[in-house]
């Protein structure tokens, strides 16, 4: 275990602990929990980009692929009865 000393607003620590009491946990555990969530949103949120900028770029090769491929559809469809 690591100790780490912070520095908040009042009335961030004011809510912090109406909640820590609420959640009948202490101020430390709430703090711990609350980065936990913290960083595994910023993974997603992370994951996510990654996720639409592959996304963006197979659509860019689909659309891609589609045009080199239209000109022989047109072709083709020329000798279906």
């Amino acid at each position: 275990m690591h100790y780490l000393s912070i520095t908040i607003p009042e009335q961030l620590k004011t809510a912090l602990d109406q909640e820590a009491k609420r959640e009948h946990i202490g101020r430390s555990t709430l703090i711990q929990k609350a980065v936990r969530i913290y960083l595994e949103l910023k993974k997603r949120q992370g994951t996510q980009n990654l996720l639409r900028e592959s996304y963006q770029e197979m659509y860019g090769v689909s659309q891609q692929t589609l045009s080199d491929f239209a000109e022989l559809d047109k072709d083709s469809l020329k000798h279906v009865d």
